[in-house]
């Protein structure tokens, strides 16, 4: 079984927000070993214009003069079927 899953975000269930890509691994190493299918979703409050300078700019300006310099703020969301919800809800907690 697959573990992407190709259906219009509209149709399906949020399960995790979370800005940390650990966390969002960790939750898709769990859907991917109980072969729930997901998808993820990245965002950021910028768009992608602004991720797109935001990243240039880090790699060129940001990391060699700060660098404790916070990186620009990504957002990633899991998506599952609706009559998995339940199921990968009790599997990640």
């Amino acid at each position: 079984m697959s573990s992407s899953l190709f259906m219009f975000i509209p149709f399906l269930k949020q399960l995790v927000t979370d800005i940390d890509p650990g966390e969002i691994k960790r939750v898709e190493d769990v859907l991917k070993a109980n072969d729930i299918p997901f998808r993820i979703k990245s965002s950021s409050p910028r768009g992608p214009f602004g991720r797109n300078y935001d990243s240039r700019a880090y790699q060129q300006i940001v990391m060699p003069l700060y660098i404790d310099a916070q990186r620009p703020t990504i957002s990633y969301i899991i998506y599952v079927k609706p009559k998995d919800y339940d199921r990968a809800m009790s599997l990640i907690q």
